[in-house]
């Protein structure tokens, strides 16, 4: 895998540092985030923070489908204040929050990747109150192919500007992208954070089966600056 011999460097040199330089209190480094945050990391987040803003004229919320511990969450929430304070977007969370469940033959080995992910949904609620984000995020807590379905067919006027897709395995990144398609305006996005990644290749041929069916509406763009997300489907038509 691309960057992997520098990523594991930085790994192993992060952790020497914490030892040499020993605890910190945990908000005195989040406030002084850029010393901290990894370059890779960094990249990821202005990636987001471009998509993001060219999804805001497209009306609809936005969705993530795998949100493991919220950091994307949040910082998609906290974005919309930033650029569209008196808007009626939210962020649409889906999430089990058990980690990795449902592998097929289309994923990598269950084994040892089992609960891969588990978030923490009480520290989440906690962190969305403390920022005051009651309003901008609605959390589906359950597997994909449980709370979709029904929140579609109690809500048929919702609609979605941007869908990142961090789900990671075959069944539920075909699921969310089948039944998303719909409810996607035209001129948003599908936003995929694995895809075509060698750890995880159930979401690269859930979207290959998706395009087979759908490929028509989309256009494919490269997200440069970053490996991840790395693909995005951008919907001209349909």
């Amino acid at each position: 895998m691309k960057f992997q011999s520098s990523s594991e460097k930085y790994l192993t040199e992060r952790a020497e540092f914490s030892k040499r330089h020993g605890a910190r209190e945990l908000w005195s480094v989040i406030d002084q985030w850029p010393l901290y945050c990894g370059i890779g990391n960094l990249g990821r987040h202005v990636a987001i923070l471009d998509i993001l803003r060219r999804s805001l004229p497209v009306p609809g919320h936005i969705a993530e489908f795998g949100s493991w511990r919220g950091s994307t969450l949040l910082f998609m929430a906290k974005l919309l204040r930033l650029f569209d304070p008196h808007g009626s977007k939210q962020v649409h969370a889906f999430d089990s929050f058990t980690g990795l469940e449902t592998f097929s033959d289309k994923d990598c080995p269950a084994e040892g990747n089992r609960g891969a992910y588990r978030g923490d949904y009480a520290e989440l609620l906690e962190l969305v109150e403390l920022y005051g984000l009651a309003d901008d995020v609605v959390i589906h807590k359950g597997l994909v192919a449980e709370t979709l379905a029904p929140l579609l067919e109690r809500e048929q006027a919702l609609s979605f500007s941007m869908v990142y897709l961090d789900l990671d395995l075959y069944e539920p990144t075909l699921h969310a992208m089948l039944r998303m398609h719909p409810r996607l305006s035209q001129g948003g996005m599908f936003v995929l954070d694995e895809w075509n990644h060698e750890s995880y290749p159930g979401e690269g041929v859930a979207v290959r089966e998706f395009m087979e069916r759908h490929g028509d509406c989309y256009r494919p763009e490269h997200i440069p600056g970053t490996s991840q997300p790395n693909l995005l489907l951008i919907k001209e038509r349909c």
